[in-house]
């Protein structure tokens, strides 16, 4: 008759054994079914401000990696990291519920830090842009390079740092320096995260969130500002949205499709006040045209403006 000892070793090897099986789910077709738009093995990553696909599936190796923000690793963490969710949860959502499984690994520090850092602390990033500081490199790439408005920059509560800085509270540095520092925020203006923009010549992602950062559209709390009649204008990122809004216009940053909420498609399809139209700049390339026509599969009534040729996005345009 089998031990305790001997069942317990076969149940271990089971789900040892499920969970192989799962690791060995095509990355890509993961990927298609979370709703990431995959060609040629490459995708916008929706992990950050992403506006040329950045995000690499090595189906050899069944990994993802993007070059960019530096997130990487395999389906199931592709699958926690897209959906916020534990490894239970995504285990569990890659079988249907079939596999029920809890490890309780013994934790090591990295553990208890990468575990703790999937909730985003925005506590701690409150603090950390509660009293804005532009340095020099943010100045710089703001008003010298960019033409930003210095309202703008209030409005949106712009940032930056130039120490390496932890984006939690118990954590090692995350944001590299000099770094400027952009909150995303929901339409009642709470911090959802903080996304830096590295500024310095080395080579290292020029993008990067919180683990754990899903926020969907940019700039948010413009919708609160809206009135019937009014336009409002889609940009590609934070960048040509600080440009816009600099140009006297309402504006909001969709970096891709895949980065709207569901509560974002509904406020921009039915919560908008009567008559607020939306616009389009695409830039001028393919990937722009693509995110143009991906969006107004979404919103049909989204217009298309043309930049001038040889204008690469409306940022260009507006400096």
């Amino acid at each position: 008759m089998p031990t305790t000892e001997n069942i317990e070793k076969r149940r271990k090897k089971t789900i040892m054994k499920d969970l192989d099986d799962i690791r060995a789910t095509p990355i890509e077709d993961v990927a298609k079914d979370l709703g990431i738009v995959v060609g040629r093995h490459k995708a916008l990553c929706p992990f950050h401000d992403d506006r040329h696909p950045s995000l690499h599936f090595d189906v050899k190796r069944n990994r993802f990696k993007c070059f960019s923000c530096g997130a990487s690793g395999n389906v199931i963490d592709l699958v926690m990291r897209y959906m916020n969710v534990g490894f239970k949860e995504a285990v569990e959502w890659m079988t249907n519920g079939s596999v029920k499984i809890e490890p309780k690994p013994q934790q090591t520090s990295y553990d208890k830090e990468k575990n703790e850092d999937v909730g985003v602390d925005t506590d701690y990033l409150n603090t950390l842009i509660k009293n804005p500081i532009i340095n020099a490199e943010a100045a710089h790439f703001l008003y010298d390079e960019r033409r930003i408005d210095p309202r703008v920059v209030r409005w949106c509560g712009l940032s930056s740092v130039s120490q390496p800085t932890p984006c939690w509270r118990w954590g090692k540095a995350f944001y590299d320096a000099p770094s400027l520092l952009i909150p995303y925020r929901d339409m009642e203006g709470n911090l959802l995260s903080v996304q830096g923009r590295y500024m310095g010549n080395e080579n290292k992602p020029r993008f990067r969130f919180p683990r754990g950062s899903h926020v969907g559209m940019y700039n948010k709390p413009v919708i609160r500002r809206l009135k019937s009649g009014d336009e409002l204008w889609i940009t590609e990122g934070p960048s040509d949205c600080w440009a816009m809004l600099s140009a006297g216009h309402k504006a909001v940053a969709i970096p891709s499709a895949t980065s709207l909420t569901k509560n974002d498609i509904h406020l921009l399809r039915e919560g908008l006040p009567e008559g607020v139209s939306l616009h389009m700049y695409p830039d001028n390339d393919t990937p722009g045209m693509n995110l143009f026509l991906e969006l107004q599969r979404w919103f049909p009534q989204l217009q298309r403006h043309d930049l001038p040729n040889g204008v690469k996005d409306f940022g260009e345009e507006w400096r």
